[in-house]
């Protein structure tokens, strides 16, 4: 079968990536044709098809122009006719017989799934985020919970500068729902992927069709990761550093253990603040890293003692747990979105409270004080990884739901 996967990253940029890049090698080990669709960066990886990556738009920079010029560079993040007319020539060039979209927003757009209906092409989509049924992509507007613009209620991101804090780019963002909204245009997409029940049900509570989203949780390759159950001396996070993500509750929950080392994987908008946070409340046991390749990344997994999860918004699946149990290593996590779904309570790690940094503390402190949990909880982890776990398996039910896209559009 040719597949056109479209993303906008074609790099490393978080779970997603990772994920997609997973999923790209595993069809095609089965034999089916990949062919990528995305954004142009320096720092993507080498493609054949690189020539027909649409230009990179630099959101920031647009949001530092004034209102008028913003509204109208922006219409391309809403629309793009430069998309558009290169996955046509694309299309036409490969003739895909399925396309698979994930994070398309404003580099890509989502015009090209106009293009997809024109040449008959069926579409299905991976739900990385909440970006449709939420402007800000996570259902969280500094630092709270947010559904205020259920049932199509986008001018409240505009109220709360829901995006970035910024006047300018809510409503650019508030602009963009509600053209999408005007154009109907996700009603192209034939089947929705759900990593998580958590977000199939948030998808169909907010209007979109319960049959439609169909629930296909994540896989990763086992075989790509050092299973050590032993205890190691510091404990990780390893993700994007964004507000949502609860860094912040982690590094408040170490002020109450100065003797426990941390390392901070990842890099992201919030690192500076991060950083400026540690040093002015001298939290020295503390470790910013920054981005590691995936050969390194899995080394700290291993050598670590547990890892941590603290979101604070709705997490869809959370792919560092994954890694995590992987590796054989249990997992503190907030009891948020998809993330009860898979940390067992007292059985392959532990919940807290998303936020209470407190308790977070008294968590980290039990595992270090109970080593034999530690090792017990990371072969339970690893267990249910590899019993729910299983790559090969996943990438057929993908197949299976390619060919219930493309039954659903020839009948």
């Amino acid at each position: 079968m040719k597949i056109l996967i479209c993303h906008k990253f074609h790099f490393i940029q978080g779970g997603a990536e990772r994920y997609v890049f997973d999923l790209c090698g595993g069809l095609q080990a089965l034999g089916h044709d990949i062919i990528h669709f995305s954004s142009q960066d320096n720092r993507n990886f080498e493609s054949r098809w690189s020539e027909y990556f649409v230009r990179n738009v630099d959101y920031d920079k647009l949001l530092k122009e004034s209102i008028i010029p913003a509204i109208k560079n922006a219409c391309s993040l809403a629309y793009s006719f430069e998309a558009k007319r290169k996955i046509e020539y694309l299309i036409d060039n490969y003739k895909p017989q399925v396309a698979h979209i994930h994070n398309i927003y404003h580099q890509i757009s989502p015009s090209i799934l106009h293009s997809f209906r024109k040449k008959r092409i069926p579409v299905v989509m991976t739900l990385h985020d909440y970006k449709l049924i939420c402007p800000s992509y996570n259902l969280f507007c500094k630092g709270f919970l947010c559904d205020k613009c259920k049932g199509g209620n986008y001018y409240y991101a505009v109220l709360n500068k829901c995006l970035k804090d910024s006047r300018l780019a809510s409503l650019l963002g508030c602009i963009e729902m509600y053209f999408h909204k005007f154009l109907d245009i996700y009603k192209n997409v034939d089947l929705f992927i759900a990593p998580s029940r958590f977000i199939q049900d948030k998808m169909v509570d907010f209007g979109i069709e319960q049959e439609k989203v169909l629930f296909t949780p994540h896989a990763i390759n086992l075989n790509r990761f050092i299973q050590n159950f032993n205890p190691g001396k510091y404990i990780l996070y390893l993700g994007r550093l964004y507000p949502e993500k609860g860094v912040k509750t982690l590094l408040k929950s170490l002020r109450y253990l100065p003797h426990i080392p941390a390392k901070i994987l990842g890099d992201g908008p919030q690192r500076l603040e991060l950083e400026s946070f540690a040093q002015r409340e001298g939290i020295r046991n503390i470790e910013f890293l920054g981005y590691r390749p995936k050969e390194e990344l899995r080394g700290f997994i291993s050598n670590s003692l547990c890892v941590v999860v603290p979101s604070e918004w709705y997490e869809v699946s959370g792919l560092s747990i994954y890694e995590a149990f992987a590796s054989g290593k249990c997992v503190i996590g907030s009891r948020i979105g998809g993330i009860p779904e898979l940390i067992d309570n007292n059985n392959n790690g532990l919940l807290f409270e998303p936020g209470n940094y407190r308790e977070l503390a008294e968590k980290i402190g039990y595992l270090v004080g109970h080593p034999q949990k530690v090792i017990e909880w990371g072969k339970n982890a690893f267990e249910k990884i590899n019993r729910l776990n299983d790559t090969t398996l996943h990438y057929h039910r993908i197949i299976d739901i390619y060919n219930k896209a493309i039954a659903t559009i020839h009948n």
